[in-house]
């Protein structure tokens, strides 16, 4: 960042910390720093100079940052923006880019993290990062609302804004339940192609012997049963989006075809030796490891490379607890459910927060619509909600998951059965609980041969003798 000439940089935020940390950080790098509390004295520094980068608060006394944004942009003209706030959503996220913004800062952040922006919006110069977003925009439908404040969340609202409006394919992973449907329509929503169909398909729904049918469409007489020549899904949505969910589970010869039309922008229907034209944003969504797919040659990695221009990945609910509340307030919500502020008791809601969720934000969902059944507008009490579901080792996860599941939930009985203040060896506690049973199975496989054991566990064979004799000690054998 020091090779790039002299710039003056504006600060906007209230925070005299963060207007300090930005001046300290950006002058010993040899550039001018001009600071300013609010909207309108910021807006007075922008025009008396030339500005070649400027960092804006959402959150500001009088004028908020959002709204002064088109006003900084006219002020500022090409130079970047960045937009900084500790109060992030979705919508906020997009807003800042329609306004003209170029990435998008969540308090709070490290001043490494700050660095790496300020670096690549100064490299950039006078040219934007991002086209603005068209300003028609759908308001959201009730039930497609992505919700959370967490940092995960901020993470994925901050990609979803600056992917938006791009030509890319987007491949959104992440557990079932987690929202990857949602992703998908609020990435259509707040692209140029908004106005346009947006089609969403499971292919895995469907037989193998008509997927290609379905997405590419037939001629009469294709196959037995084809009366009549039919449109397939990527010609419907010809001009808009399309969302492959499960995109793992779709058959080699498809993926072909997939390729094809995301490379060419071209299909051929069933039957049919004349290609077709299509002018299609692709996006995929899955809950499994598409690099393992290739690894076991059941997906093509040319057809990953492409799906994967830009990935989303969604973090499970028990990764994002923070967000449990303010979900259980958005469904009570949609619900109509009376005293919403009031209706879990603190302690209650320490209790689901405490909960993995391996359903994700859809069991949270039909565990809060199944108790609002069942209390009936009064307060909730923990029985009125269902037994939480038990992790399949198939679906969405894989073993390791699971023992990531079973390592934190032991962790977090560890510390409130024992107490924070009782407990000095954590770590000691749960190699002991865990690793007999690894000795036990290995040296099963190995017939009791300890130096094959030793090998396979990747330690020196009296390693492993001493850590038997210590768990045997241990055992009272």
């Amino acid at each position: 960042m020091n090779k790039l000439p002299k710039c003056t940089i504006l600060v906007v935020d209230d925070e005299p910390s963060i207007c300090w940390g930005f001046e300290r950080l950006l002058s010993d790098l040899g550039h001018k720093v001009l600071t300013a509390s609010s909207a309108e004295e910021g807006l007075e520094k922008a025009a008396a100079e030339q500005i070649d980068l400027l960092l804006l608060d959402v959150r500001l006394p009088g004028e908020d940052g959002i709204s002064a944004l088109p006003r900084f942009r006219h002020a500022i003209g090409d130079a970047p923006v960045v937009v900084m706030t500790a109060f992030g959503d979705l919508e906020t996220a997009v807003a800042a880019i329609h306004g003209g913004a170029s990435d998008y800062l969540t308090k709070p952040f490290k001043l490494e993290d700050a660095s790496r922006v300020c670096q690549a919006m100064l490299r950039q110069g006078q040219q934007k990062q991002l086209q603005d977003f068209d300003t028609t925009e759908q308001g959201p439908v009730d039930a497609a609302v992505l919700v959370g404040r967490s940092a995960a969340m901020q993470q994925v609202f901050r990609r979803i804004a600056l992917v938006a409006d791009s030509e890319l394919s987007v491949l959104i992973t992440g557990e079932t339940g987690t929202g990857k449907e949602l992703v998908a329509a609020a990435i259509h929503r707040h692209s140029r192609r908004h106005s346009a169909s947006y089609v969403a398909i499971a292919p895995v729904s469907l037989s193998e012997s008509v997927v290609e049918s379905e997405l590419f469409g037939h001629v009469k007489g294709a196959f037995t049963g084809a009366a009549e020549t039919r449109k397939g899904l990527f010609e419907l949505a010809d001009g808009g989006t399309v969302l492959l969910d499960e995109i793992g589970d779709l058959p080699m010869a498809t993926q072909v075809k997939l390729l094809r039309v995301i490379e060419q922008g071209e299909f051929t229907a069933v039957g049919d030796l004349r290609a077709r034209k299509c002018d299609v944003r692709v996006i995929a969504a899955t809950n499994r490891d598409l690099r393992q797919g290739v690894d076991e040659s059941t997906f093509r990695e040319d057809l990953l490379y492409r799906l994967s221009a830009v990935a989303i990945e969604l973090p499970p609910l028990r990764k994002r607890r923070d967000d449990i509340p303010i979900l259980c307030e958005y469904f009570l919500r949609r619900l109509g459910y009376p005293s919403v502020a009031t209706a879990i008791s603190g302690a209650l809601m320490q209790q689901l927060q405490g909960r993995d969720w391996f359903g994700n934000v859809r069991e949270l969902r039909n565990a809060v619509e199944h108790a609002s059944v069942m209390a009936r507008g009064r307060v909730f009490e923990l029985a009125d909600f269902p037994v939480p579901q038990q992790r399949s080792r198939s679906a969405g996860g894989d073993d390791a998951q699971a023992l990531d599941a079973l390592v934190e939930q032991w962790t977090r009985d560890q510390l409130s059965t024992v107490g924070i203040a009782s407990l000095t060896d954590l770590h000691d506690r749960l190699i002991n609980a865990t690793e007999p049973a690894l000795l036990r199975v290995v040296l099963e496989h190995t017939a009791g041969n300890r130096a094959a054991a030793a090998q396979l566990l990747g330690m020196h064979r009296g390693t492993l003798r001493d850590r038997l004799k210590r768990y045997e000690s241990d055992s009272g054998e």
